[in-house]
């Protein structure tokens, strides 16, 4: 996918260079067609540009002055484009990204990666993974005023105080990246308690932090693995070797014999084997992990040596049960 993502990121540029030509034409064929007066000059700058060129290759004279030349036209045409009602910057061509002029490189003489191709990547990744793209699912828009603030029976803390120490917690392992301990987390607890944005969250600040990241459902892995498993396609692999993978709904996914229970067994031991992170969310507790995938996978997901298991108790924000 990734390499996808990116042919996709420089396609996009490639036709944001397209539509910067075509829309600094458009504004010098305007010029030209409204303003003669300024159009004239404009040729007479091209002019000036040509004959020192030709100068220069013909040895005949050198391009010193040239740069003052180009100046004081410059400044000729940009009064003239204000006193015509136009902003003086109207010729200036047009970036999206002003620091590599949407070339997608930056640096001279050594070249490398603009800032922006990373972003678009980002943005694309966000995209296809299902992330939202308006500023929501991030920790910087976590509310804790959602949740209630009464301390349930037989717990010290409320349910308020109790997602606030996971969010923290959820927070600090994402920000440890690419060294987070331990190396994998579960989020556990019913329908409603906030597990998926916490999912988000995380994703989208791993994101930030340069980690390849891929997020799916159970329903979406298992079904890869079911098709791998017939098809024998290699699928897989990008689940298996991406940098951190978020697995969301564990538990909703259907029980298929020879596949889920060996698949998921396969995924998480061969992801911790590749010391890859893994981060899941599941509405089921130890026990029901335990009763649903047997006691193997269990350990696996709940040995506190190599996972951050977080249990999430309260009502249901959603429907207030």
């Amino acid at each position: 996918m990734r390499e996808d993502l990116m042919r996709a990121v420089w396609q996009d540029l490639q036709e944001q260079q397209q539509r910067n030509e075509e829309e600094e034409a458009r504004r010098r064929a305007e010029i030209r067609r409204e303003c003669p007066a300024i159009g004239a000059r404009m040729d007479r700058r091209e002019e000036i540009i040509r004959e020192s060129l030709r100068g220069v290759l013909e040895g005949k004279q050198t391009a010193e002055n040239l740069p003052d030349q180009m100046e004081r036209i410059s400044a000729e045409i940009r009064a003239s484009l204000k006193a015509a009602g136009y902003p003086e910057d109207y010729l200036t061509p047009r970036y999206r990204c002003p620091l590599c002029r949407d070339t997608g490189f930056v640096g001279d003489p050594i070249r490398e990666e603009c800032s922006c191709i990373r972003q678009r990547y980002q943005e694309k990744l966000r995209q296809a993974i299902g992330l939202r793209s308006d500023g929501q699912g991030t920790f910087e828009s976590f509310r804790p005023e959602v949740f209630p603030d009464q301390a349930a029976e037989g717990s010290r803390l409320s349910q308020r105080q109790a997602m606030m120490e996971v969010k923290g917690l959820c927070e600090r392992w994402a920000d440890s990246w690419p060294q987070p301990q331990p190396r994998d987390v579960v989020l556990s607890g019913k329908a409603g308690l906030g597990k998926t944005f916490l999912l988000h969250c995380m994703a989208n600040r791993l994101l930030e932090r340069g980690a390849r990241v891929l997020l799916i459902s159970a329903y979406s892995f298992l079904e890869t693995a079911r098709r791998s498993y017939f098809e024998n396609d290699g699928r897989m692999e990008e689940i298996l070797e991406t940098e951190v993978l978020l697995l969301d709904d564990l538990g909703s996914e259907p029980l298929m014999q020879n596949i889920t229970i060996e698949q998921l067994f396969y995924l998480i031991n061969e992801r911790q084997n590749r010391n890859r992170p893994t981060v899941i969310s599941t509405n089921l507790n130890r026990d029901e992990l335990k009763k649903r995938y047997t006691e193997r996978i269990a350990s696996r997901l709940t040995d506190r040596s190599h996972v951050l298991f977080l249990p999430l108790e309260g009502r249901d924000i959603r429907n207030g049960r």
